[in-house]
């Protein structure tokens, strides 16, 4: 019945390095950052990576600590347990890569947080490989509705239209007019494009700017 009793008593004191502490939160902040490099590098997001990238490291360090605290207690362990049954998330994750790289930051947190630095280090790297080596294969690709508006005569239309998808198909795997909206001097036109990385998408950008400093470009991610 002791011992029993003994795993719902706090047993900082006994088991609490700070050398270790501080040892392993450095390592945890150390693979959270280059999670959030390779992150910014080889991620498919249009947006927010800069953003993501840092709550990334927020995320994995926040785990760290909880776990931390929690397992040298089971009385933690188990408000911990009731006190995240009441958390509700109301922001949705766009992607499902960034709650793949959440639930990475995640697992970093957790086993540093147990001191399962070899297991972790191990599962980290083997991640990592397997993210590099998914861009580097060239499968990949993005998907992205492409608005293009500009203004133009009316005798031109036709020939700027041709110039636009002549531009936008040189940089595309897949190319597709989904909408041409005419006005009296204005041209609106919807593409669906496939590329294999965010660098096409920068150089269909600057290729429509060449053809029309004024045009307006507007990339929507079509990822569902």
């Amino acid at each position: 019945m002791d011992k029993f009793l003994d795993q719902f008593s706090l047993n900082f004191e006994d088991s609490f390095s700070l050398t270790n502490y501080v040892a392993y939160i450095l390592l945890c902040a150390t693979l959270l950052y280059i999670l959030s490099l390779i992150y910014n590098r080889y991620g498919q997001s249009i947006s927010n990576r800069t953003q993501l990238s840092k709550v990334l490291m927020i995320v994995g360090l926040t785990t760290f600590i909880i776990i931390s605290i929690v397992k040298s207690s089971l009385a933690l362990s188990l408000g911990l347990v009731g006190a995240l049954s009441i958390v509700r998330f109301r922001t949705a994750i766009k992607e499902p890569e960034e709650l793949g790289y959440f639930f990475m930051a995640i697992a970093i947190g957790l086993g540093m947080g147990a001191n399962q630095l070899p297991a972790t280090l191990i599962g980290f790297i083997i991640l990592m490989l397997i993210v590099v080596l998914q861009h580097k294969s060239g499968k990949s690709s993005i998907t992205q509705n492409l608005l293009v508006n500009l203004e133009c005569d009316i005798d031109q239309k036709t020939a700027t239209i041709e110039k636009i998808s002549d531009a936008i198909s040189a940089n595309t795997t897949q190319l597709e007019v989904k909408r041409i909206k005419h006005e009296e001097r204005a041209v609106a036109i919807n593409f669906l494009v496939k590329v294999t990385s965010l660098e096409d998408l920068n150089k269909i950008n600057s290729k429509l700017i060449a053809i029309d400093p004024k045009v307006q470009v507007t990339f929507i991610d079509n990822t569902l």
